[in-house]
């Protein structure tokens, strides 16, 4: 529209031409202040109000007539919020002022570059170092392009700083909070993620051959009688290590297992096949598993403690056994789709001598108190066939304690008979030994 804010005076004799150097041609209107220049929009030569649509209901009253073209079922009064708007003011200049600007060719005209914004690692947008939150803050308002971060990340238009790295290692037998499954787990099945220093020993091509535990991050314990066959010459070039696993028949777990190949096999030289005393093997892994979030540590996965010292004792205490083994023993029993566990109690070894004494073996028998560890002797709550190698564990100032792995029993879970397990605790010099070699 003109840009007029007084009447043009009427001339009959245009005024000689002015020349400039440079700028832009614009037709000029001399008004009746010779002060002043009227500029015109050639585009445009409407006056009077802005030529704007309005919202229907945003600027009458309350009582006022609605326009005809409006659908009859629209209310009477107006709800609607009414946002400021703003006309812009016509500036009055001098033709000299005007004539100056047009001449000036040496400006430069600066483009300043729009700020990238994005979703960032919560705490790592700049805030131009002063006091305000801006990018840190969220705004009630949807982000532009609709965008919404994830959790643990912020919108910012800014510079960021290196996000910060989560170095703080798992500690030993400690277990994270998981994704609940689809599936929910009954009685004796243990849930999601319960036992991250689980292993499941298996063929290459996913034979089951036993249970482990995981002791550190390139070590896994278990027992010689379910290995010795796979063992060829200090390696086992068949055997691969599942950790994370839960429902060994399905896929569906919200954080997927993780597999690992064997590269060395430390078997006790002691190990006699008959009584199945220092009945135990450390199986050392091809590649670290990780403790810590920053280097993809999975939280269904992480190592047992080991007992503070070869003398350590846990009689009397109530402990935790798993396993995917049989749910009873001989050819009726099942093995088990979904991890299961018992909780069974530490048996002091004078008990546990005489009732494997009673049961089976005689009363010349001597239990090998170096060699193994009970728990049990309840009924119906017991390890079994196909648990070999599974741990024994039990809870130390807030952290699982490998105490034993399971090894074997008279029958599975028969009254006043407990089952026998690999003692950690008695083999612990001879399992730091292997863990040291290289």
């Amino acid at each position: 529209m003109p840009m007029t804010v007084t009447t043009p005076r009427p001339m009959t004799t245009a005024p000689p031409a002015t020349t400039v150097t440079g700028g832009a041609n614009l037709q000029l209107i001399f008004c009746n202040d010779p002060d002043t220049v009227c500029v015109f929009n050639p585009d445009e030569n409407a006056t009077g109000p802005l030529p704007i649509d309005p919202r229907v209901g945003t600027t009458p009253g309350p009582s006022a007539a609605f326009r005809s073209d409006i659908d009859s079922q629209v209310p009477s009064y107006d709800t609607a919020v009414r946002f400021p708007r703003q006309r812009r003011d016509v500036q009055l200049i001098s033709i000299k002022d005007f004539l100056n600007e047009l001449s000036k060719t040496d400006d430069k005209h600066i483009i300043s570059k729009r700020q990238s914004c994005r979703c960032v690692p919560s705490g790592t947008c700049i805030n131009n170092g002063n006091n305000s939150p801006a990018g840190m803050i969220d705004v009630r308002i949807v982000t532009p392009g609709g965008t919404q971060c994830p959790s643990g990340q912020e919108y910012c238009c800014g510079n960021t700083t290196a996000p910060i790295v989560d170095t703080t290692q798992i500690a030993c037998g400690t277990v994270q909070t998981v994704p609940t499954t689809a599936v929910v787990p009954t009685t004796g099945q243990a849930n999601f993620g319960e036992f991250p220093w689980q292993a499941l020993i298996l063929t290459k091509q996913n034979d089951y051959i036993a249970g482990g535990v995981l002791i550190d991050s390139l070590n896994v314990v278990t027992v010689t009688h379910r290995l010795a066959s796979y063992v060829v010459s200090g390696t086992a070039p068949n055997i691969k290590v599942r950790l994370g696993e839960w429902d060994a028949a399905g896929t569906y777990e919200p954080i997927p297992y993780q597999e690992y190949t064997v590269q060395k096999v430390f078997t006790h030289p002691s190990y006699n096949v008959n009584t199945l005393q220092f009945d135990i093997t450390v199986l050392r892994l091809t590649a670290a598993v990780p403790f810590t979030p920053s280097a993809g540590a999975a939280k269904t996965i992480n190592r047992a403690c080991l007992p503070s010292a070869a003398n350590a004792s846990y009689t009397g205490q109530r402990c935790f056994v798993s396993g995917w083994g049989k749910d009873m023993f001989g050819i009726s029993g099942q093995y088990q789709q979904i991890l299961k566990k018992v909780e069974v109690p530490i048996v002091a070894p004078d008990v546990c001598q005489n009732q494997l004494r009673s049961a089976r073996l005689g009363p010349t028998y001597v239990l090998d108190t170096t060699s193994f560890v009970c728990a049990g002797g309840e009924a119906n709550k017991d390890s079994c066939t196909g648990d070999g190698g599974s741990g024994l564990v039990c809870q130390k100032n807030g952290q699982w304690v490998a105490v034993g792995l399971v090894a074997w029993g008279l029958g599975c879970a028969s009254a006043n008979v407990s089952g026998v397990y690999v003692n950690i605790a008695g083999l612990l010099p001879w399992i730091q030994a292997q863990v040291a070699t290289t």
